[in-house]
């Protein structure tokens, strides 16, 4: 079987409490392709609690925080897309 790995990079910086999230990824990879890698990192985070309960609970955590970001009319304001290939890999032996 043939191995494809794709990489979508975030990195967070804070400035004055607020989160800036900066989101890159290959050119080829589409919005969708981008969406869909980071939901199942978040998706491999909740199963990785230790029981179902918990999984449950730290869902229902992930779900009310989207809909806060959303319902916040300073979340996304300054918003950009810009397209450019995420950071190589940084050698561990330098």
């Amino acid at each position: 079987m043939e191995e494809n790995k794709l990489k979508v990079c975030v990195e967070v910086s804070v400035v004055d409490g607020k989160y800036l999230f900066d989101i890159s990824a290959h050119k080829s990879l589409t919005m969708e392709d981008i969406r869909s890698i980071l939901v199942g990192g978040v998706c491999l985070t909740i199963h990785s609690e230790k029981t179902p309960k918990d999984q449950g609970r730290v869902l229902r955590d992930v779900i009310t925080h989207i809909e806060e970001d959303f319902i916040d009319t300073e979340s996304f304001v300054d918003v950009h897309v810009s397209r450019h290939e995420p950071p190589s890999e940084i050698d561990p032996q330098t």
